[in-house]
């Protein structure tokens, strides 16, 4: 293992407040290899989280694997990222690293916000995974709780006016004219084929409608009344 992982282990009675951002890596306790770097505000209870994931990616299989023999992954703290220094480029530089170094690791992507790199099948698992998946009726409480009373600050609305300054809506017209090119019956078919997990996208290039009209049909709304099957 590189010596640079000699980094500061995490005990149980470590306590970090809640600005430094952690860089850690998950150490395989049979093979002492580094086999995957994230960050966190609390890596241990990050690590926790980890062991109850029942995913399909590499990460989750190795884990699964590990505590199917009662074994549970070292971990180890890369960097404490502190102040105004983005910590996506230090788990951008870890992961990086890592694979120079020829590490073993189970990340999918290069690191940072977002999943942008995700190679092509693990997007289409993601994507069949939650395919006709709803919230429960308490997650939605739980949603619409923590968004509540939550208002962008001054600098946020100053950015978002700026960025959509001189912007022309172009796409009203056009959502106007697809939704009446849409018969009864087809708004019909539309509703029973969306409940049944066809997605937005393909129906509306189908159609030759625009997508929110789509989503207007899946939601029941379709002229003065209601969509049924």
């Amino acid at each position: 293992m590189d010596e640079q992982l000699a980094a500061e282990k995490w005990s149980p009675n470590d306590h970090f407040s809640s600005r430094p951002v952690f860089i850690y890596g998950l150490i395989d306790p049979e093979t002492l290899e580094c086999r995957y770097i994230g960050k966190s505000i609390r890596p241990k209870q990050r690590v926790d989280n980890h062991m109850q994931d029942k995913g399909a990616c590499h990460r989750a299989h190795w884990l699964r694997g590990l505590k199917s023999r009662g074994l549970w992954p070292d971990i180890v703290i890369l960097e404490t990222v502190e102040g105004d220094w983005p910590w996506q480029e230090s788990e951008r530089f870890w992961i990086a690293h890592a694979k120079r170094q020829g590490w073993p690791l189970t990340n999918n992507t290069s690191g940072g916000d977002g999943v942008c790199d995700l190679p092509s099948e693990t997007r289409e698992r993601m994507r069949c995974t939650w395919l006709g998946r709803k919230h429960t009726p308490e997650a939605c409480r739980n949603i619409g709780d923590a968004k509540r009373g939550v208002k962008a600050s001054a600098e946020t609305r100053a950015k978002m006016s700026a960025a959509h300054k001189g912007r022309k809506i172009t796409w009203g017209a056009k959502g106007g004219d697809a939704n009446r090119c849409v018969t009864d019956e087809q708004a019909r078919d539309i509703f029973r084929r969306a409940k049944s997990g066809e997605r937005t996208v393909d129906l509306a290039r189908e159609y030759g409608v625009h997508r929110t009209t789509i989503s207007n049909i899946k939601m029941g709304h379709w002229g003065w009344g209601r969509v049924h099957e």
